[in-house]
């Protein structure tokens, strides 16, 4: 049987690998398997690797492009591929078909052998590819694996940058870099900007790093964090995400960096090398306790259609911890944060934005950049160090 090409779309890396991997060896000869974590590449990388079959995390089904959950997105624009998903409860299965899947498996239990589930999941997608109208891509040889590096490289704008570790030419680059507030933005204000406080000559410590990301981030802060050493400050953290993955994403990190990662929780005090998500559905505030800095996670009214919101957590930093904070802000969608950010810098903080050409989305960062809250933009591989340098 000639070989298949599935594009697995998984958010756990390391289930990522395990998933790819398992499938291979049970594939006909000649397979490929392409896996991806983020969404926004889902379409790169089918009009580059030209799958016959796609499989995906039912639980991914919950996050939302342009307001609708993805699978029904996928379904509709993509006809021509089979959709096979897989999840944890039998209950899903009627949703999942009902969303345009071809097909819905259940995933064993972490106490159970996947040896079967990897079986089936392979007799679906021959299955499913008997049905497939996609045409193989004439730009991936056979034999080839699509990494980030070769897609990019052959889309007609530039996506991600592969990261590479900061050389003295990038650092050089960034000590130098003029301040974002005195360059001409790329588009005006839709309000006056206020003014910025002036850099004072005796910058205040650094207490604490507040970072905010949306579409593309949950890669980006694993770009970030996996590069970042102690001695630093608490990093607190908005990603725009659902409950569930909010929990997954910071044990996925955890297992990643050398920094301590958790989900936040309400009365968790900021320590120094540790880093703190903010719950899905839960906005999260930083407030001063004596000399610790807490953290507050609870529901409320989503802000920019978000919760938790990046702007919420930005406008607790400033006003409870002002010069004292270093914010970040990173690929997203919309302009979540700006405002927070921008309020942020007014009380004294060093900002930096991630650069247009390195994001996977420029809508924050551009909202930021437009407003005057962005003191310095910086491409993401070069991130860690100017973080690092900051917050030192």
């Amino acid at each position: 049987m000639q070989g298949l090409r599935i594009l697995l779309i998984e958010n756990s890396i390391y289930f990522q690998d395990t998933c790819a991997q398992e499938l291979l060896n049970r594939l006909p000869a000649g397979s490929l398997v392409e896996k991806t974590a983020d969404p926004v590449e889902v379409k790169a990388k089918i009009q580059l690797f030209r799958p016959a079959v796609i499989i995906m995390n039912f639980a991914m089904s919950v996050i939302t492009m342009d307001g609708n959950q993805l699978l029904p997105v996928f379904a509709s624009q993509y006809p021509q591929i089979p959709i096979i998903t897989y999840g944890l409860m039998d209950t899903s299965k009627k949703t999942a078909l009902n969303s345009g899947a071809f097909a819905y498996l259940k995933k064993p239990g972490p106490e159970q052998s996947l040896s079967d589930f990897y079986e089936e999941l392979v007799r679906l997608a021959t299955d499913a590819a008997k049905t497939s109208t996609n045409a193989p891509s004439t730009n991936v040889g056979p034999g080839a694996i699509v990494t980030k590096e070769l897609w990019t490289a052959t889309m007609p704008k530039k996506g991600w940058l592969p990261l590479a570790p900061p050389s003295a030419q990038s650092l050089q680059t960034i000590q130098g870099a003029p301040s974002a507030a005195a360059s001409p933005p790329a588009a005006q204000p839709s309000q006056p900007t206020p003014p910025i406080a002036p850099p004072s000559a005796h910058q205040k410590a650094i207490q604490l790093i507040a970072i905010g990301s949306s579409t593309g981030g949950t890669e980006a802060l694993s770009s970030i964090l996996t590069h970042l050493r102690p001695p630093l400050p608490g990093i607190v953290i908005v990603q725009h995400i659902p409950p569930m993955f909010s929990r997954l994403l910071a044990e996925r990190l955890n297992d990643e960096c050398v920094l301590t990662v958790k989900e936040g929780a309400t009365g968790d005090i900021v320590r120094p090398n540790h880093v703190y998500i903010a719950p899905g559905n839960k906005h999260m505030t930083v407030h001063r306790y004596g000399g610790q800095i807490m953290l507050d996670c609870s529901p409320g009214e989503p802000v920019h259609s978000c919760c938790p919101s990046v702007d919420v957590l930005f406008e607790s930093v400033a006003q409870e911890i002002g010069a004292g904070a270093l914010g970040v802000i990173l690929t997203g969608m919309g302009k979540d944060g700006a405002e927070g950010l921008l309020h942020m810098r007014q009380k004294g903080s060093p900002t930096l934005g991630q650069d247009q050409q390195s994001c996977i989305v420029y809508g924050m960062p551009k909202a930021a950049f437009d407003y005057g809250a962005v003191e310095h933009q910086v491409s993401l591989k070069d991130m860690p160090w100017a973080i690092t340098q900051s917050a030192r």
